[in-house]
């Protein structure tokens, strides 16, 4: 009896050792078949590239003293100087030209130009210039205008406002002669204050008088140069919130407005 039992104890050991293998050895039931779950691949976050922001020059002429020329500029002809005037659009300061020149205006058989040049040497090719314009008088004339990629007093470009002869153009001045290179009748008064602009990228131009685009023109004589303001003869011309928008390269103008269409 006693070998009896311990040999079905041996084989109840065997049998439970054979049956912990096979549970070791083999894979869990639940697990049989089936493949891991792969994990989802992250998206990538683009970062947005910031819009570079627009190098942009600002001149109203508040901080300066009436009866001086204004800072940053430089009277290349004619008696520039900071004026006081109540119907500025930014108060109370405008830059322009007091009363006088007649006896210069006829010596010169009217075609006496006063110029005022931004005084920093930086010459630019692509941007966008505007400036508010009045003349408050004039016997001759009370014509003003912007002045752009000045090389020197007898080469740059100029975009005008005729008063008393209702006219706006765009002229071009080479070696000391000005010619007009396009111009338009508009109506132009003493004692009203217009937003002359224009914009110049490579060759093109586009004119604007009250933001609205008067005419565009293709001309490349002159690549680049200083800005400036002008006037005609005995103009009492004044200029407020003088503004330049530098155009970065592999940038575009903005788009123009439709074309006014001529005044008879």
């Amino acid at each position: 009896m006693k070998t009896g039992n311990s040999w079905l104890r041996s084989a109840a050991v065997i049998a439970a050792g054979v049956v912990m293998t096979v549970l070791i050895v083999s894979p869990a039931a639940h697990s049989k078949g089936k493949k891991k779950k792969s994990e989802p691949t992250p998206t990538e976050t683009l970062t947005p590239t910031p819009t570079p922001t627009p190098e942009v020059h600002l001149w109203n002429f508040d901080q300066d003293k009436p009866g001086t020329v204004a800072s940053g500029w430089n009277a290349v002809e004619g008696d520039w100087q900071v004026i006081a005037d109540p119907t500025a659009p930014s108060k109370p300061n405008v830059f322009g030209l007091p009363p006088g020149r007649m006896l210069k205006s006829l010596t010169s058989m009217l075609a006496y130009y006063p110029i005022a040049i931004e005084t920093d040497p930086t010459e630019y090719s692509d941007f966008t210039l505007e400036a508010q314009f009045q003349s408050v008088g004039g016997r001759f004339d009370c014509s003003g205008g912007l002045i752009f990629r000045y090389v020197d007093a007898k080469n740059f470009y100029l975009m005008s406002a005729g008063c008393p002869s209702d006219y706006f153009a765009l002229s071009r001045m080479t070696d000391g002669v000005l010619s007009t290179l396009k111009q338009q009748v508009v109506p132009t008064d003493k004692g009203t204050w217009y937003r002359l602009k224009v914009t110049a990228q490579g060759g093109h131009f586009s004119c604007y008088d009250d933001d609205k685009m008067i005419f565009d023109f293709d001309d490349s004589k002159i690549a680049k140069g200083k800005i400036g303001l002008w006037a005609a003869d005995d103009s009492q011309a004044e200029y407020d919130d003088v503004k330049l928008t530098v155009i970065a390269p592999g940038e575009s103008a903005p788009t123009p407005a439709p074309a006014a269409s001529a005044s008879p």
